[in-house]
Protein backbone atom coordinates (compact mmCIF):
# COMPACT_ATOMS: atom_id res chain seq x y z
CA UNK A 1 0.00 0.00 0.00
CA UNK A 2 1.27 3.33 -0.91
CA UNK A 3 -0.37 6.05 1.10
CA UNK A 4 -3.67 5.89 1.73
CA UNK A 5 -4.26 9.29 3.60
CA UNK A 6 -7.12 10.95 5.15
CA UNK A 7 -7.42 14.51 4.42
CA UNK A 8 -9.75 16.97 5.69
CA UNK A 9 -12.99 16.90 3.69
CA UNK A 10 -12.33 13.68 2.02
CA UNK A 11 -15.63 12.36 0.79
CA UNK A 12 -17.52 9.85 3.08
CA UNK A 13 -19.97 7.12 3.08
CA UNK A 14 -23.70 7.30 4.51
CA UNK A 15 -22.04 6.55 7.75
CA UNK A 16 -20.01 9.08 8.24
CA UNK A 17 -16.94 7.29 7.16
CA UNK A 18 -14.04 8.56 4.59
CA UNK A 19 -14.66 6.30 1.62
CA UNK A 20 -10.58 5.16 1.24
CA UNK A 21 -10.95 3.56 4.95
CA UNK A 22 -13.48 1.21 3.22
CA UNK A 23 -10.44 -0.50 2.04
CA UNK A 24 -9.37 -3.49 3.55
CA UNK A 25 -7.82 -1.78 7.21
CA UNK A 26 -4.25 -3.26 8.41
CA UNK A 27 -2.91 0.08 10.06
CA UNK A 28 -4.34 3.15 10.65
CA UNK A 29 -1.12 5.53 11.87
CA UNK A 30 -1.70 9.19 13.12
CA UNK A 31 1.12 11.27 13.89
CA UNK A 32 1.16 12.67 16.94
CA UNK A 33 4.20 14.69 17.21
CA UNK A 34 7.48 15.44 15.14
CA UNK A 35 10.66 17.56 16.44
CA UNK A 36 14.19 18.19 16.30
CA UNK A 37 16.47 16.99 18.83
CA UNK A 38 20.57 16.65 19.18
CA UNK A 39 20.24 13.08 20.90
CA UNK A 40 18.92 9.77 21.14
CA UNK A 41 18.92 7.11 23.60
CA UNK A 42 21.74 5.06 24.62
CA UNK A 43 23.98 6.34 21.93
CA UNK A 44 27.00 5.09 23.76
CA UNK A 45 27.26 2.41 26.04
CA UNK A 46 29.46 2.42 28.75
CA UNK A 47 31.30 -0.80 27.28
CA UNK A 48 32.22 1.72 24.54
CA UNK A 49 33.80 4.27 26.73
CA UNK A 50 36.25 1.94 28.31
CA UNK A 51 37.17 0.99 24.76
CA UNK A 52 37.73 4.89 23.89
CA UNK A 53 40.09 5.38 27.12
CA UNK A 54 41.69 2.03 26.05
CA UNK A 55 42.46 3.21 22.93
CA UNK A 56 43.82 6.54 24.15
CA UNK A 57 46.07 5.01 26.51
CA UNK A 58 44.04 6.17 29.44
CA UNK A 59 45.48 4.04 32.86
CA UNK A 60 43.46 3.46 35.56
CA UNK A 61 39.86 3.44 35.03
CA UNK A 62 38.79 -0.33 34.66
CA UNK A 63 36.36 0.50 37.57
CA UNK A 64 34.77 3.44 36.73
CA UNK A 65 31.00 3.29 35.79
CA UNK A 66 28.43 6.27 35.17
CA UNK A 67 29.28 9.93 35.34
CA UNK A 68 32.98 9.26 36.37
CA UNK A 69 33.65 6.57 34.00
CA UNK A 70 31.96 9.69 31.09
CA UNK A 71 33.34 12.81 32.54
CA UNK A 72 37.31 11.06 32.30
CA UNK A 73 36.66 10.17 28.74
CA UNK A 74 35.46 13.43 28.13
CA UNK A 75 38.57 14.89 29.63
CA UNK A 76 40.83 12.74 27.86
CA UNK A 77 39.28 13.95 24.55
CA UNK A 78 39.84 17.26 25.63
CA UNK A 79 43.52 16.83 25.76
CA UNK A 80 43.77 15.81 21.99
CA UNK A 81 43.66 18.21 18.92
CA UNK A 82 40.15 18.30 17.52
CA UNK A 83 40.99 16.04 14.24
CA UNK A 84 42.85 13.43 16.49
CA UNK A 85 40.03 13.01 18.79
CA UNK A 86 37.55 12.93 15.97
CA UNK A 87 39.99 10.19 14.90
CA UNK A 88 39.70 8.21 17.98
CA UNK A 89 36.05 8.60 18.52
CA UNK A 90 35.03 7.77 14.62
CA UNK A 91 37.93 4.84 14.99
CA UNK A 92 35.82 3.36 18.42
CA UNK A 93 32.56 3.79 16.52
CA UNK A 94 32.83 2.56 13.23
CA UNK A 95 35.37 -0.08 13.65
CA UNK A 96 36.44 -1.57 10.42
CA UNK A 97 33.52 -0.57 8.04
CA UNK A 98 35.81 2.24 6.84
CA UNK A 99 39.04 2.24 6.01
CA UNK A 100 41.30 5.29 7.37
CA UNK A 101 41.46 7.45 4.57
CA UNK A 102 37.43 7.02 4.56
CA UNK A 103 37.32 8.11 7.72
CA UNK A 104 39.47 10.73 7.62
CA UNK A 105 37.35 12.47 5.24
CA UNK A 106 34.20 11.96 7.57
CA UNK A 107 36.75 13.93 10.60
CA UNK A 108 37.03 16.75 7.60
CA UNK A 109 33.32 16.62 7.49
CA UNK A 110 33.14 17.37 11.17
CA UNK A 111 35.91 20.00 11.04
CA UNK A 112 33.97 22.00 8.31
CA UNK A 113 30.73 20.99 9.92
CA UNK A 114 29.38 19.23 7.23
CA UNK A 115 26.14 16.66 8.01
CA UNK A 116 27.78 13.78 7.08
CA UNK A 117 25.73 11.30 9.33
CA UNK A 118 23.20 12.21 6.32
CA UNK A 119 25.76 12.76 3.36
CA UNK A 120 28.00 9.77 4.00
CA UNK A 121 27.89 7.32 1.18
CA UNK A 122 27.31 4.45 2.85
CA UNK A 123 23.81 4.76 4.81
CA UNK A 124 24.17 2.11 7.16
CA UNK A 125 27.06 3.77 9.19
CA UNK A 126 24.91 6.95 9.08
CA UNK A 127 23.51 6.72 13.22
CA UNK A 128 27.08 5.42 14.37
CA UNK A 129 28.38 8.61 12.41
CA UNK A 130 25.86 11.02 14.34
CA UNK A 131 26.96 9.12 17.59
CA UNK A 132 30.42 10.45 17.37
CA UNK A 133 29.32 14.07 16.50
CA UNK A 134 27.34 13.92 19.73
CA UNK A 135 30.28 12.55 21.69
CA UNK A 136 32.11 15.18 19.98
CA UNK A 137 30.64 17.82 20.51
CA UNK A 138 30.12 17.26 24.19
CA UNK A 139 33.70 17.19 24.76
CA UNK A 140 35.06 19.91 22.57
CA UNK A 141 31.75 22.10 22.26
CA UNK A 142 34.32 25.32 20.93
CA UNK A 143 35.40 23.39 17.46
CA UNK A 144 32.26 21.03 16.92
CA UNK A 145 28.96 21.89 16.06
CA UNK A 146 26.23 20.81 18.08
CA UNK A 147 24.45 17.58 15.63
CA UNK A 148 20.48 17.14 14.87
CA UNK A 149 17.91 14.82 13.76
CA UNK A 150 14.52 13.99 14.46
CA UNK A 151 12.02 12.35 16.44
CA UNK A 152 9.09 11.19 15.07
CA UNK A 153 5.88 9.94 17.37
CA UNK A 154 2.77 7.96 15.53
CA UNK A 155 0.10 6.16 17.01
CA UNK A 156 -0.78 3.02 15.55
CA UNK A 157 -4.35 1.07 15.53
CA UNK A 158 -4.17 -2.41 14.49
CA UNK A 159 -7.42 -3.49 12.81
CA UNK A 160 -7.25 -7.48 13.01
CA UNK A 161 -5.34 -10.14 14.43
CA UNK A 162 -1.83 -9.90 12.04
CA UNK A 163 -1.63 -6.34 12.66
CA UNK A 164 -2.41 -6.94 16.38
CA UNK A 165 -0.11 -8.85 16.59
CA UNK A 166 3.07 -6.55 15.05
CA UNK A 167 2.05 -4.47 17.85
CA UNK A 168 3.09 -6.75 20.74
CA UNK A 169 6.86 -7.05 19.17
CA UNK A 170 9.60 -5.23 18.87
CA UNK A 171 9.34 -2.70 15.89
CA UNK A 172 11.94 -3.99 12.95
CA UNK A 173 13.44 -1.34 11.00
CA UNK A 174 11.76 -2.65 7.78
CA UNK A 175 8.39 -2.82 9.33
CA UNK A 176 9.14 0.67 10.58
CA UNK A 177 10.16 1.85 6.88
CA UNK A 178 7.40 0.73 5.06
CA UNK A 179 5.02 2.69 7.78
CA UNK A 180 7.17 5.98 6.79
CA UNK A 181 6.79 5.21 2.93
CA UNK A 182 2.98 4.63 3.10
CA UNK A 183 2.82 8.14 4.95
CA UNK A 184 5.15 9.52 2.65
CA UNK A 185 3.57 8.87 -0.65
CA UNK A 186 5.57 7.81 -4.03
CA UNK A 187 7.18 10.83 -4.82
CA UNK A 188 9.59 10.58 -1.41
CA UNK A 189 13.35 9.66 -1.35
CA UNK A 190 12.61 6.68 0.65
CA UNK A 191 10.04 5.53 -2.05
CA UNK A 192 12.32 6.26 -5.18
CA UNK A 193 16.02 4.87 -4.03
CA UNK A 194 13.76 2.05 -2.10
CA UNK A 195 10.08 0.89 -4.03
CA UNK A 196 11.51 -2.95 -4.94
CA UNK A 197 12.78 -3.41 -1.47
CA UNK A 198 9.60 -1.79 -0.11
CA UNK A 199 7.77 -4.22 -1.28
CA UNK A 200 9.94 -7.50 -0.66
CA UNK A 201 10.26 -9.30 1.84
CA UNK A 202 13.61 -8.45 2.23
CA UNK A 203 14.64 -5.06 3.21
CA UNK A 204 17.94 -5.00 4.84
CA UNK A 205 18.64 -1.73 3.96
CA UNK A 206 15.94 -0.04 6.31
CA UNK A 207 18.75 -0.72 9.21
CA UNK A 208 20.50 2.49 7.65
CA UNK A 209 16.90 4.41 7.54
CA UNK A 210 15.50 3.59 10.62
CA UNK A 211 18.12 4.16 13.43
CA UNK A 212 16.11 3.69 16.59
CA UNK A 213 11.89 2.11 17.21
CA UNK A 214 10.18 1.89 20.21
CA UNK A 215 6.74 1.08 20.81
CA UNK A 216 5.08 1.77 24.03
CA UNK A 217 1.43 2.92 25.59
CA UNK A 218 0.07 -0.12 23.75
CA UNK A 219 -3.67 -0.46 25.10
CA UNK A 220 -4.96 -4.07 24.02
CA UNK A 221 -8.58 -2.92 22.38
CA UNK A 222 -10.12 -3.75 20.47
CA UNK A 223 -8.84 -2.08 18.94
CA UNK A 224 -5.56 -3.27 19.86
CA UNK A 225 -2.96 0.48 19.52
CA UNK A 226 0.60 1.67 20.77
CA UNK A 227 2.52 4.05 20.36
CA UNK A 228 5.47 4.45 17.73
CA UNK A 229 8.77 5.98 18.61
CA UNK A 230 11.40 6.75 15.30
CA UNK A 231 14.56 8.36 15.58
CA UNK A 232 16.50 9.11 12.16
CA UNK A 233 17.98 12.03 10.40
CA UNK A 234 15.69 14.85 8.63
CA UNK A 235 16.72 13.14 5.38
CA UNK A 236 14.16 10.04 6.34
CA UNK A 237 11.58 12.02 8.57
CA UNK A 238 11.21 14.99 7.52
CA UNK A 239 8.65 14.21 5.09
CA UNK A 240 6.63 13.33 7.87
CA UNK A 241 6.03 16.84 8.31
CA UNK A 242 2.59 17.60 6.74
CA UNK A 243 1.26 14.12 7.53
CA UNK A 244 -1.83 13.52 9.42
CA UNK A 245 -3.95 10.19 9.23
CA UNK A 246 -2.91 7.44 6.59
CA UNK A 247 -3.24 3.96 6.25
CA UNK A 248 -0.84 0.94 6.29
CA UNK A 249 0.02 -2.49 5.27
CA UNK A 250 3.28 -2.76 6.58
CA UNK A 251 4.79 -5.93 6.72
CA UNK A 252 8.45 -7.26 8.55
CA UNK A 253 10.84 -8.87 6.53
CA UNK A 254 10.04 -12.45 5.26
CA UNK A 255 6.54 -11.94 5.66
Amino acid sequence: MRRRPLPAGNSTDAAGEPKETLLAKFLTVTVTGLETVRDMPDTWSEAEYHALLDALEVDGTTYLVGSDLEEMLLMALQDLDPEGAADAVLAVKIGDALTRGARQNIVQDFMDEQRAWEEAADIALHARIFEAAVLLQRALPKRFARPDIMKLTMRLTAHNPRAEALLQKAPLPAFVARILADGMGEDSTLERLFDDSLESSSFPAAAGIVWRADFSEHEAGPPAAATLTVYSSALWLRPMEDVETFESDAHNDGA
